[in-house]
């Protein structure tokens, strides 16, 4: 479609009503259906209050989604349910009677196969789900947290639970265990928490910024506080609290006396992130990033002496003029990132500061490496303390970690961080990286005069030492900017101008909570909130570019950068399709979790409601609606999206099944039909192998043999399987074997 506007001098006013005609249709020109056939774009749920807080794919192709709804009569009467038990107590007496639930889509999304949940009003929702493999390998155990809501005395904040079944093996349907965290702030809204390969879990408990009480634990594999030698607090079994390192070297028996140990993030009274010592506190090393730093811990810039754990010590100004902040001694802990190869863990938090030069609070980031034993491998800040010109400084905008993921692939880690405000020393830029002098980010550096806002940031440290080796901003351009730039060279960027080009102003932008993604090949998938987000030529949803003169709205977005986050290969919004004149109709999403899938990228999130209960603005422009969705939201709705494209495709992001291929085949067999109900046959196009006495091995889509015999009048009964996909190995001799794949509905 393409547009033709005539200046005619005596028909002025004509012109620009046609101006405004041309411009009230921009809205619709910023959705593009981009592979329609294959998106989905959908609402779920009914008159109540439904959101989708997280999704993944399983060893079975299926998908599961998390979260919560007022009622579950939205979900077809068919669709089997399961409610799960569990023993004791868990603290909701101050919720709102919701279900958290999760359930389990078909492999195209178009079917609910099970919903699994806890009682009516048992817990708030079900907020994240882990599992203990790596990414893209055979699903593992099932790990889920869940926000609570009751007082601080009774440990209001959330749970986390592992769940007896995975939905390959079975079906769950009780708590193998769960551990009740109290949380506030930073602890209720990012939801800290990690599992090993182990299926040990870290997480966090307390408030973050206050007075009271903040702490990093360890679970065991039963659900137990357990014992890291390494860490420096240790509670004894007796009740007492013993500072020191390793926690065999307790005095008061060893480590056989120590009932667990923690990491407690708080000043008073305490040691904990400091140096002990006057060599560990005087310690100058790299910072990552070519300048250097003091202190082997990274709380030591707040002090101006190493601390004592038998008569600790809080003086400051450290040697970069900061301080903590006299009304908050505990700290904000915000991420926490296992590496399932090593069970290595990686720590997010922020410092409440003080600047004295500037007379200004302040709140300083970190990212600690520890090893699987608790003792620190590096950390790092983010920025420099030491400039590599040798200039001390410090950082004036407020900074946090808001969500960290292992490039496996690259071996680094992934952090997305945020800066609000901005000032010469900040989050390292993409093109100042010491580690790749030709490196460069989609986005550099804060441009722009707008100095009270959220950017956020992206970067991969080295997972040995800490080394920064990319990084990009995220800010998204703000409404009626100038200093566009140049047009950028890439032509998946659809012509919107190069940030790196031009000085334009940008707006607040934030990164979602704990929720990376990181493809097989170290790509990095996001989801974000911004202004007039940059979409690419391959969206399902597109913005309106400033060249034309629409207005642009608060949208949620999906976007993947590539591996050194050069560019977005991918960036589509998720918003209501808004009026690019009022403006009005947008800003009226959340997306909270997403998955990279071989072919896309799933998100969820809602649809958000007033308070009269109605949906806000204009629906987002649906597509393949299943017959388990809505086309319309109506109160607070379930969204989901799954975004398809050629830039998105890679074969290598699929799950392992845990089953070797088997490629010999000297027969060409065929099974039919498939998918099958209560038996399968096969036939052979090779006449030569029709009489021949063929055996058969079943197994589950994680390799688990469920069954194995002779075939009998060329069919294999199915009946006593569940729905699902399944594996067929038939064996004619022990050299010649073939692997089929069978669905069984």
């Amino acid at each position: 479609m393409s547009y033709c506007l005539t200046y005619k001098k005596n028909n002025l006013q004509i012109h620009f009503l046609f101006i405004k005609k041309f411009l009230s249709i921009v809205a619709l020109l910023t959705v593009h259906f981009a592979n329609a056939q294959n998106n989905i774009v959908t609402y779920a749920g009914n008159t109540g209050k439904e959101t989708f807080y997280d999704v993944m794919e399983i060893s079975n192709g299926t998908f599961l989604i998390c979260g919560y709804a007022d009622n579950l009569n939205w979900i077809a009467p068919n669709v089997p349910k399961t409610s799960i038990s569990y023993a004791g107590n868990i603290p909701n007496a101050l919720g709102k009677n919701r279900y958290g639930f999760i359930l389990q889509l078909s492999s195209h999304m178009d079917s609910i196969l099970h919903v699994v949940h806890f009682p009516q009003g048992a817990v708030e929702d079900i907020r994240f789900m882990k599992t203990n493999s790596q990414p893209y390998k055979t699903t593992g155990d099932l790990f889920i947290s869940c926000n609570t809501s009751d007082t601080d005395p009774n440990n209001g904040g959330y749970i986390i639970a592992k769940l007896n079944s995975n939905f390959i093996n079975d079906i769950p349907n009780t708590l193998s265990w769960y551990q009740v965290v109290w949380a506030k702030s930073y602890a209720k809204t990012y939801h800290p928490w990690d599992v090993t390969s182990k299926g040990q879990v870290y997480y966090v408990s307390g408030e973050a910024h206050a007075y009271d009480w903040s702490a990093m634990y360890c679970l065991n594999s039963n659900g137990k506080r357990k014992v890291i030698n390494n860490w420096r607090t240790h509670w004894l079994n007796n009740g007492s609290e013993w500072k020191g390192t390793p926690a065999s070297a307790n005095p008061q028996g060893g480590i056989d006396s120590v009932n667990y140990s923690g990491i407690a993030l708080k000043i008073t009274g305490r040691c904990e992130l400091r140096s002990w010592t006057p060599a560990d506190f005087n310690l100058t090393s790299s910072d990552g990033n070519g300048g250097t730093r003091k202190g082997k811990w990274p709380a030591d810039f707040l002090f101006n002496s190493p601390c004592d754990p038998q008569n600790p010590t809080a003086n400051s100004p450290g040697y970069n003029l900061y301080s903590p902040e006299a009304c908050c001694p505990v700290w904000g802990a915000s991420s926490i990132c296992v590496d399932r190869r090593n069970d290595d863990v990686y720590l997010g938090m922020n410092f409440k500061s003080y600047y004295n030069p500037a007379n200004s609070p302040d709140f300083e980031p970190a990212v600690i490496a520890f090893d699987s034993t608790g003792g620190i491998k590096w950390w790092s800040r983010l920025y420099h303390e030491i400039t590599p010109a040798g200039d001390t400084v410090g950082s004036l905008p407020d900074q946090y970690v808001d969500a960290m993921a292992i490039d496996y692939q690259g071996n680094k880690l992934t952090v997305a961080a945020r800066a609000h405000g901005n000032n010469t020393e900040n989050l390292w830029q993409g093109n100042k990286v010491n580690y790749s002098p030709n490196a460069y980010g989609f986005q550099n550096q804060f441009t722009g005069t707008n100095g009270n806002i959220h950017e956020s940031w992206m970067g991969k440290l080295r997972l040995a030492d800490g080394v920064l080796t990319n990084a990009t901003y995220v800010a998204e351009l703000a409404e009626g900017t100038g200093g566009l730039g140049t047009a950028h060279s890439d032509p998946n960027l659809d012509g919107w101008p190069d940030p790196n080009t031009g000085w334009p102003d940008v707006n607040t932008t934030y990164i979602t909570k704990n929720n990376l993604k990181i493809s097989s090949n170290g790509d990095v998938c996001m989801l974000g909130v911004g202004r007039r987000t940059i979409t690419t030529k391959n969206a399902y949803q597109k913005m309106v570019k400033p060249y034309w003169g629409g207005k642009s709205c608060w949208n949620s977005f999906v976007r993947m950068y590539d591996k050194e986050f050069h560019v977005p290969k991918y960036s589509s919004l998720v918003v209501g399709q808004w009026d690019t004149l009022s403006q009005a109709g947008g800003d009226n999403t959340e997306l909270f979790g997403l998955y990279k899938t071989s072919k896309g990228i799933v998100a969820v999130g809602r649809h958000k409601a007033d308070n009269a209960d109605m949906p806000v603005g204009n629906t987002v422009p649906i597509n393949a609606v299943p017959a388990w969705g809505v086309a319309l939201p109506n109160n607070e709705s379930a969204l989901l999206v799954y975004y398809v494209s050629d830039s998105l495709s890679n074969v290598n992001d699929q799950i392992s099944t845990g089953i070797e291929p088997i490629s010999r085949n000297p027969f060409d067999v065929k099974l039919f039909p498939n998918p099958a109900k209560e038996k399968i046959h096969f036939s052979f196009s090779n006449e030569k192998y029709r009489n021949e006495t063929f055996r058969y091995t079943l197994f589950n889509p994680v390799g688990q043999r469920l069954s194995s015999g002779t075939i009998e009048n060329n069919t294999i009964p199915l009946n006593s399987l569940t729905t699902g996909v399944y594996f067929i190995e038939l064996i004619w001799s022990p050299n010649n074997k073939v692997l089929k794949k069978i669905v069984v509905e």
